[in-house]
Protein backbone atom coordinates (compact mmCIF):
# COMPACT_ATOMS: atom_id res chain seq x y z
CA UNK A 1 0.00 0.00 0.00
CA UNK A 2 1.15 3.53 -0.81
CA UNK A 3 0.90 6.06 2.04
CA UNK A 4 1.53 9.77 1.46
CA UNK A 5 2.27 12.73 3.71
CA UNK A 6 2.94 16.39 2.90
CA UNK A 7 5.60 18.16 4.92
CA UNK A 8 6.38 21.87 4.70
CA UNK A 9 8.39 22.78 7.77
CA UNK A 10 11.15 24.79 9.41
CA UNK A 11 12.97 24.11 12.69
CA UNK A 12 10.67 26.69 14.29
CA UNK A 13 7.51 24.56 14.02
CA UNK A 14 6.65 20.95 14.91
CA UNK A 15 5.37 19.62 11.59
CA UNK A 16 8.52 17.53 11.06
CA UNK A 17 8.15 15.99 14.51
CA UNK A 18 4.43 15.31 14.01
CA UNK A 19 5.15 13.58 10.72
CA UNK A 20 7.90 11.51 12.35
CA UNK A 21 5.51 10.34 15.06
CA UNK A 22 2.82 9.42 12.55
CA UNK A 23 5.30 7.51 10.36
CA UNK A 24 6.74 5.77 13.42
CA UNK A 25 3.28 4.49 14.39
CA UNK A 26 2.54 3.55 10.78
CA UNK A 27 5.68 1.42 10.56
CA UNK A 28 4.65 -0.55 13.65
CA UNK A 29 1.43 -1.75 12.01
CA UNK A 30 2.40 -1.60 8.31
CA UNK A 31 6.14 -2.33 8.08
CA UNK A 32 6.00 -3.01 4.33
CA UNK A 33 4.01 0.04 3.22
CA UNK A 34 5.52 2.40 0.67
CA UNK A 35 5.73 5.76 2.41
CA UNK A 36 6.03 8.96 0.38
CA UNK A 37 6.67 12.38 1.87
CA UNK A 38 6.14 15.35 -0.44
CA UNK A 39 8.27 18.38 0.44
CA UNK A 40 9.57 21.57 -1.10
CA UNK A 41 13.30 22.26 -1.48
CA UNK A 42 13.42 24.64 1.49
CA UNK A 43 11.99 22.00 3.79
CA UNK A 44 14.35 19.37 2.47
CA UNK A 45 17.32 21.65 3.16
CA UNK A 46 16.50 21.47 6.90
CA UNK A 47 16.88 17.67 7.01
CA UNK A 48 20.08 17.61 9.02
CA UNK A 49 21.26 17.10 12.59
CA UNK A 50 18.26 15.87 14.60
CA UNK A 51 15.88 16.38 11.70
CA UNK A 52 16.98 13.14 10.02
CA UNK A 53 14.87 10.68 11.99
CA UNK A 54 12.53 10.08 9.03
CA UNK A 55 15.36 8.37 7.17
CA UNK A 56 15.25 5.67 9.83
CA UNK A 57 11.82 4.63 8.60
CA UNK A 58 12.72 4.07 4.94
CA UNK A 59 10.57 6.81 3.47
CA UNK A 60 10.64 8.17 -0.06
CA UNK A 61 11.24 11.92 -0.06
CA UNK A 62 9.80 13.62 -3.15
CA UNK A 63 10.73 17.26 -3.74
CA UNK A 64 8.04 19.28 -5.48
CA UNK A 65 8.64 22.60 -7.21
CA UNK A 66 6.38 25.25 -5.71
CA UNK A 67 6.14 28.98 -6.41
CA UNK A 68 8.77 30.73 -4.31
CA UNK A 69 6.38 33.60 -3.56
CA UNK A 70 4.13 31.28 -1.53
CA UNK A 71 4.32 31.19 2.25
CA UNK A 72 4.60 27.80 3.94
CA UNK A 73 0.84 27.44 4.37
CA UNK A 74 0.23 27.96 0.67
CA UNK A 75 3.14 25.74 -0.31
CA UNK A 76 1.59 22.90 1.63
CA UNK A 77 -1.81 23.46 0.05
CA UNK A 78 -0.35 23.85 -3.43
CA UNK A 79 1.11 20.36 -3.10
CA UNK A 80 -1.92 18.86 -1.36
CA UNK A 81 -4.40 19.95 -4.01
CA UNK A 82 -2.25 18.44 -6.78
CA UNK A 83 -0.53 15.55 -4.99
CA UNK A 84 -1.90 12.91 -7.37
CA UNK A 85 0.63 14.19 -9.95
CA UNK A 86 3.57 13.10 -7.80
CA UNK A 87 2.31 9.82 -6.37
CA UNK A 88 1.46 6.31 -7.60
CA UNK A 89 -2.00 5.81 -9.10
CA UNK A 90 -3.49 4.43 -5.88
CA UNK A 91 -2.53 5.96 -2.54
CA UNK A 92 -3.75 7.00 0.89
CA UNK A 93 -3.03 10.54 2.05
CA UNK A 94 -2.77 11.18 5.82
CA UNK A 95 -2.31 14.47 7.71
CA UNK A 96 0.79 14.66 9.90
CA UNK A 97 -1.07 15.21 13.21
CA UNK A 98 -2.14 11.58 13.38
CA UNK A 99 -1.43 8.29 15.10
CA UNK A 100 -1.83 5.15 13.01
CA UNK A 101 -3.33 2.62 15.38
CA UNK A 102 -4.05 -0.35 13.09
CA UNK A 103 -3.24 -1.47 9.55
CA UNK A 104 -5.08 0.26 6.71
CA UNK A 105 -5.12 -2.81 4.46
CA UNK A 106 -8.88 -3.27 4.95
CA UNK A 107 -9.72 0.10 3.40
CA UNK A 108 -12.64 -0.10 0.94
CA UNK A 109 -11.27 -0.78 -2.53
CA UNK A 110 -14.09 0.65 -4.64
CA UNK A 111 -14.39 4.44 -4.14
CA UNK A 112 -12.33 6.62 -6.47
CA UNK A 113 -11.95 8.97 -3.51
CA UNK A 114 -13.02 7.94 -0.01
CA UNK A 115 -13.16 10.42 2.89
CA UNK A 116 -14.73 10.90 6.32
CA UNK A 117 -17.23 13.61 7.22
CA UNK A 118 -15.80 16.61 9.03
CA UNK A 119 -16.30 16.10 12.79
CA UNK A 120 -18.30 12.96 11.88
CA UNK A 121 -21.40 15.07 11.27
CA UNK A 122 -23.53 16.22 8.39
CA UNK A 123 -23.46 19.95 7.74
CA UNK A 124 -26.94 20.50 9.19
CA UNK A 125 -25.81 18.88 12.46
CA UNK A 126 -22.40 20.51 12.72
CA UNK A 127 -21.55 23.13 15.36
CA UNK A 128 -19.32 24.81 12.76
CA UNK A 129 -21.84 24.94 9.91
CA UNK A 130 -21.83 28.76 10.01
CA UNK A 131 -18.04 28.67 9.60
CA UNK A 132 -18.37 26.42 6.53
CA UNK A 133 -21.04 28.66 5.03
CA UNK A 134 -19.07 31.85 5.68
CA UNK A 135 -15.94 30.52 3.99
CA UNK A 136 -17.87 29.23 0.99
CA UNK A 137 -20.00 32.35 0.54
CA UNK A 138 -16.89 34.52 0.29
CA UNK A 139 -16.38 33.02 -3.17
CA UNK A 140 -19.99 32.32 -4.09
CA UNK A 141 -19.49 28.61 -3.42
CA UNK A 142 -21.33 25.82 -1.62
CA UNK A 143 -20.34 24.44 1.77
CA UNK A 144 -20.82 20.85 0.66
CA UNK A 145 -22.76 18.36 -1.39
CA UNK A 146 -25.81 16.43 -0.16
CA UNK A 147 -25.39 17.91 3.36
CA UNK A 148 -21.84 16.52 3.55
CA UNK A 149 -18.61 18.41 4.17
CA UNK A 150 -15.55 16.17 4.11
CA UNK A 151 -12.46 16.45 6.29
CA UNK A 152 -9.22 16.70 4.29
CA UNK A 153 -7.04 14.86 6.81
CA UNK A 154 -7.43 11.42 5.23
CA UNK A 155 -8.02 10.51 1.59
CA UNK A 156 -8.19 7.06 0.06
CA UNK A 157 -7.53 7.51 -3.66
CA UNK A 158 -7.89 4.94 -6.42
CA UNK A 159 -6.64 6.58 -9.57
CA UNK A 160 -9.35 7.09 -12.17
CA UNK A 161 -10.90 9.76 -14.37
CA UNK A 162 -13.13 10.71 -11.44
CA UNK A 163 -10.27 11.15 -8.95
CA UNK A 164 -8.16 13.03 -11.52
CA UNK A 165 -11.07 15.37 -12.25
CA UNK A 166 -11.49 16.06 -8.53
CA UNK A 167 -7.83 16.95 -8.02
CA UNK A 168 -7.69 19.11 -11.15
CA UNK A 169 -10.75 21.12 -10.13
CA UNK A 170 -9.68 21.27 -6.48
CA UNK A 171 -6.31 22.74 -7.41
CA UNK A 172 -7.91 25.28 -9.74
CA UNK A 173 -10.46 26.39 -7.15
CA UNK A 174 -7.92 26.58 -4.35
CA UNK A 175 -5.65 28.77 -6.47
CA UNK A 176 -8.63 30.92 -7.46
CA UNK A 177 -9.58 31.42 -3.82
CA UNK A 178 -5.98 32.19 -2.88
CA UNK A 179 -5.80 34.94 -5.49
CA UNK A 180 -9.15 36.45 -4.48
CA UNK A 181 -8.64 36.41 -0.73
CA UNK A 182 -6.25 38.38 1.44
CA UNK A 183 -6.95 36.22 4.47
CA UNK A 184 -6.60 32.56 5.34
CA UNK A 185 -7.64 30.31 2.48
CA UNK A 186 -8.81 26.87 3.58
CA UNK A 187 -8.08 24.05 1.15
CA UNK A 188 -11.08 22.15 2.55
CA UNK A 189 -13.46 24.84 1.27
CA UNK A 190 -12.27 24.41 -2.32
CA UNK A 191 -12.25 20.60 -1.94
CA UNK A 192 -15.90 20.53 -0.98
CA UNK A 193 -16.85 22.99 -3.73
CA UNK A 194 -15.09 20.73 -6.24
CA UNK A 195 -17.05 17.79 -4.87
CA UNK A 196 -20.28 19.78 -5.30
CA UNK A 197 -19.51 20.70 -8.91
CA UNK A 198 -18.71 17.06 -9.72
CA UNK A 199 -21.99 15.89 -8.18
CA UNK A 200 -20.41 13.96 -5.38
CA UNK A 201 -17.09 12.59 -6.59
CA UNK A 202 -16.16 11.79 -2.97
CA UNK A 203 -17.61 8.71 -1.27
CA UNK A 204 -18.17 8.75 2.46
CA UNK A 205 -16.26 6.05 4.35
CA UNK A 206 -16.48 4.93 7.98
CA UNK A 207 -15.25 7.32 10.67
CA UNK A 208 -12.75 4.75 11.95
CA UNK A 209 -10.41 5.71 9.10
CA UNK A 210 -10.11 9.32 10.29
CA UNK A 211 -11.28 9.52 13.89
CA UNK A 212 -11.15 13.24 14.58
CA UNK A 213 -10.41 13.92 18.25
CA UNK A 214 -11.71 17.44 18.64
CA UNK A 215 -14.05 19.64 20.65
CA UNK A 216 -17.72 19.63 19.65
CA UNK A 217 -17.15 16.50 17.61
CA UNK A 218 -18.99 13.17 17.29
CA UNK A 219 -15.85 11.06 17.57
CA UNK A 220 -16.87 8.84 20.47
CA UNK A 221 -18.67 6.14 18.41
CA UNK A 222 -15.49 5.60 16.37
CA UNK A 223 -12.65 5.66 18.91
CA UNK A 224 -12.91 2.01 19.94
CA UNK A 225 -12.39 0.69 16.38
CA UNK A 226 -10.39 3.62 15.03
CA UNK A 227 -7.55 2.86 12.62
CA UNK A 228 -6.31 6.47 12.49
CA UNK A 229 -6.53 9.00 15.32
CA UNK A 230 -6.56 12.57 13.97
CA UNK A 231 -5.47 14.70 16.92
CA UNK A 232 -5.58 18.38 15.82
CA UNK A 233 -2.40 19.29 17.69
CA UNK A 234 -3.18 22.97 18.14
CA UNK A 235 -2.64 24.44 21.64
CA UNK A 236 -6.06 26.10 21.52
CA UNK A 237 -7.98 23.04 20.34
CA UNK A 238 -6.34 20.02 21.88
CA UNK A 239 -7.91 17.53 24.25
CA UNK A 240 -5.32 14.80 23.69
CA UNK A 241 -1.94 14.60 25.45
CA UNK A 242 -0.12 14.42 22.11
CA UNK A 243 -0.94 18.09 21.54
CA UNK A 244 1.72 19.17 24.02
CA UNK A 245 4.67 20.62 22.11
CA UNK A 246 7.27 19.30 24.53
CA UNK A 247 6.03 15.75 23.92
CA UNK A 248 5.90 16.18 20.15
CA UNK A 249 9.44 17.59 20.05
CA UNK A 250 10.80 14.76 22.18
CA UNK A 251 10.58 12.35 19.22
CA UNK A 252 13.91 13.79 18.04
CA UNK A 253 15.64 12.76 21.27
CA UNK A 254 17.23 9.38 21.93
CA UNK A 255 14.76 8.69 24.72
CA UNK A 256 11.18 9.92 25.06
CA UNK A 257 9.39 8.08 27.88
CA UNK A 258 6.32 10.35 27.94
CA UNK A 259 5.81 9.92 24.20
CA UNK A 260 6.29 6.16 24.49
CA UNK A 261 3.67 6.04 27.24
CA UNK A 262 1.12 7.82 25.04
CA UNK A 263 1.83 5.67 22.00
CA UNK A 264 1.48 2.50 24.06
CA UNK A 265 -2.22 3.32 24.49
CA UNK A 266 -3.15 6.45 22.51
CA UNK A 267 -6.88 5.85 22.81
CA UNK A 268 -6.59 6.52 26.55
CA UNK A 269 -4.20 9.49 26.43
CA UNK A 270 -6.73 12.19 27.21
CA UNK A 271 -6.38 14.90 29.80
CA UNK A 272 -7.41 14.10 33.35
CA UNK A 273 -10.36 16.48 33.04
CA UNK A 274 -12.51 16.74 29.96
CA UNK A 275 -16.14 17.51 29.26
CA UNK A 276 -18.68 15.34 27.50
CA UNK A 277 -21.71 17.53 26.90
CA UNK A 278 -24.94 15.70 27.60
CA UNK A 279 -27.00 18.09 25.50
CA UNK A 280 -26.48 20.16 22.40
CA UNK A 281 -27.25 23.47 24.13
CA UNK A 282 -23.71 23.58 25.55
CA UNK A 283 -22.28 23.01 22.09
CA UNK A 284 -24.46 25.71 20.55
CA UNK A 285 -23.61 28.16 23.33
CA UNK A 286 -19.87 27.61 22.82
CA UNK A 287 -20.19 29.23 19.38
CA UNK A 288 -21.77 32.46 20.63
CA UNK A 289 -19.92 35.79 20.98
CA UNK A 290 -20.90 35.88 24.67
CA UNK A 291 -19.12 32.58 25.35
CA UNK A 292 -16.06 33.57 23.32
CA UNK A 293 -15.89 36.93 25.13
CA UNK A 294 -16.19 35.38 28.60
CA UNK A 295 -13.67 32.68 27.82
CA UNK A 296 -11.23 35.32 26.60
CA UNK A 297 -11.45 37.45 29.72
CA UNK A 298 -11.32 34.32 31.90
CA UNK A 299 -7.96 33.51 30.36
CA UNK A 300 -6.57 37.05 30.24
CA UNK A 301 -8.35 39.23 32.83
CA UNK A 302 -9.57 37.40 35.92
CA UNK A 303 -10.72 40.60 37.67
CA UNK A 304 -13.04 41.51 34.79
CA UNK A 305 -14.29 37.93 34.64
CA UNK A 306 -15.04 37.92 38.37
CA UNK A 307 -17.02 41.15 37.94
CA UNK A 308 -19.07 39.63 35.09
CA UNK A 309 -19.55 36.47 37.14
CA UNK A 310 -20.88 38.50 40.07
CA UNK A 311 -23.45 40.18 37.82
CA UNK A 312 -24.48 36.77 36.45
CA UNK A 313 -25.03 35.50 40.00
CA UNK A 314 -27.33 38.44 40.70
CA UNK A 315 -29.39 37.74 37.57
CA UNK A 316 -29.60 34.05 38.45
CA UNK A 317 -30.79 34.89 41.97
CA UNK A 318 -33.68 36.98 40.71
CA UNK A 319 -34.56 34.67 37.83
CA UNK A 320 -35.39 31.72 40.07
Amino acid sequence: MNIAYILISTPNDTFYEQTAISVMTLRKVMPDANVYILVDKDTKSTFKDKRTILEKYSVNIITVDVPTKFNNRDRSRFIKTSMNKYLPKDFVYIDCDTIIYESLEDLPKEPAVGMVLNRHMKISESPVKDFFEKNAKEFGWHDGYDDKHFNGGFMSVHGSEKSDALFTLWHELWNESREKSNGTVFDQTSLNEANYRLNGAITEIDGIWNCQINRNCRCMPYIHDAKVLHLFTSPKMHIHDMAKNEIIKSVLEDEHPELDKILANPKAAFHDVYDLNTDFYSVEMSKTPAYIFLRGIYENNKKLFNFCNSIAKIFMKFSK
